[in-house]
């Protein structure tokens, strides 16, 4: 039996020899078809090298969340039907089939103490983080969370703008357990309103500057929570996690803080979900999920696939609360700390969307910060042409233009 031979055996290809196997094989094509780009300019191939590494690799550096128990990630349970005991009969089954964490999204009336009270009866709530989704909680329904008596002792977060409640913070800081985090950012909201990759970053970092600026820089860190989309392109998504960490911990650096303890949580989007063949949405959601994972989010939550089409039933929701237990418990994806660290591609597409997303951030400072952006109409603006660029393109969708298929029944949902 012959040896097979060892790495250094091998005889050196260059990138020259590549290039002439991949001619051959195009057969007189051009070969700038092998390449493209994101939304964001930035190119996607066809050959990424070890010539190609940035100088400095991106760090992945998960969060260090409470009652994790061994987890990587946290694997949240979403709250949102406006019918409270509904929505409590639902979380007490995703907690009971293994979500480890809470997540109130819009949708539920909190505006009575009872509401809030409701929720979360039988539910042990010292147990698992309890998440407010930002502009869940106001000045005037915050209230109610402070004096639900079970709460004092979990680990809530508040989600409170740290822009627009300035004053209820301010009030709050020193008063609230030391276990609670009161402040939430979403930039998810940017991929949702049709953004680009670089903006949901620039609008991070912008968001984060202004945080910081508001309120002292450690505070800021010690209070704060991110939420970040992650949609069906795995691999930028993947990229785009780690970049957000880059950034973060960049501007906390510029404040003299550690950046670090800011929690970063994954919402798969709404944006990619399909009405027609739903089912399809499986696939979305699961590549969605597995780029969180591989990104560094330190909790995730992956919607029901049947998100699209309305209030999702108890299947969908334990459909996408297994998906997550595969990946943790059988997949063992989070065995790996850094599945991603020194790949090139993954490396070099992490520090191009870093840097873009940076020259989209000083262009917001140049202009006077996030709110001063935002009230002069330039974001919405930007967004509004990144979201028809992409109609325009007409990309294929699979199940609707794609693979379409003929007389399938429609998953249910409860409204």
């Amino acid at each position: 039996m012959s040896e097979l031979p060892i790495k250094t055996e091998f005889p050196a290809k260059s990138d020259e020899d590549w290039r002439n196997i991949v001619m051959a094989g195009l057969r007189g094509a051009d070969f700038e078809t092998l390449n493209n780009q994101t939304e964001d300019a930035l190119r996607r191939g066809p050959l990424i090298s070890a010539a190609d590494l940035p100088p400095v690799l991106a760090k992945l550096g998960r969060a260090d969340l409470p009652l994790l128990e061994g987890r990587a990630w946290h694997i949240a349970a979403p709250v949102r039907n406006p019918e409270v005991s509904k929505s409590n009969a639902q979380l007490l089954e995703d907690l009971k089939g293994g979500a480890s964490a809470i997540r109130v999204e819009r949708g539920i009336d909190l505006s009575k103490r009872q509401s809030l009270k409701r929720l979360f009866e039988g539910v042990y709530t010292n147990l698992v983080p309890v998440q407010f989704t930002h502009g869940v909680l106001n000045t005037e329904n915050f209230k109610h969370v402070l004096e639900l008596e079970k709460l004092k002792t979990s680990h809530v977060w508040a989600g409170l703008d740290p822009s627009s409640d300035v004053a209820t913070l301010s009030s709050m800081f020193d008063s609230t357990p030391n276990q609670w985090r009161l402040m939430g950012l979403s930039p998810a909201s940017i991929h949702e309103s049709g953004g680009t990759n670089a903006q949901e970053l620039a609008v991070l970092a912008a968001s984060l500057a202004e945080a910081m600026r508001l309120h002292d820089a450690k505070t800021v860190c010690r209070h704060l929570v991110i939420d970040l989309a992650a949609d069906r392109d795995t691999h930028l998504t993947i990229a785009k996690f780690r970049a957000a960490r880059r950034l973060i911990l960049r501007i906390a650096d510029a404040f003299g803080v550690d950046g670090s303890p800011i929690p970063i949580c994954a919402v798969t989007s709404l944006r990619m979900m399909q009405t027609q063949d739903a089912w399809t949405n499986l696939l979305r959601i699961m590549s969605a999920g597995f780029a969180s994972v591989i990104g560094g989010a330190d909790m995730i939550t992956m919607r029901p696939f049947t998100d699209g089409l309305g209030l999702a039933t108890p299947f969908a929701h334990r459909i996408a609360r297994n998906m997550q237990l595969m990946m943790m418990e059988e997949s063992h994806l989070g065995q790996v700390y850094d599945a991603a660290h020194g790949s090139y591609w993954h490396e070099r597409i992490s520090e191009d969307l870093a840097q873009s997303a940076w020259r989209r951030f000083q262009a917001i400072e140049n202009d006077g910060g996030m709110t001063a952006y935002r009230k002069s109409g330039k974001l919405k603006a930007i967004i509004d042409k990144s979201a028809a660029k992409r109609l325009e393109k007409n990309e294929p969708i699979l199940g609707v233009t794609l693979h379409p298929a003929e007389k399938l029944k429609a998953p249910e949902v409860l409204s």
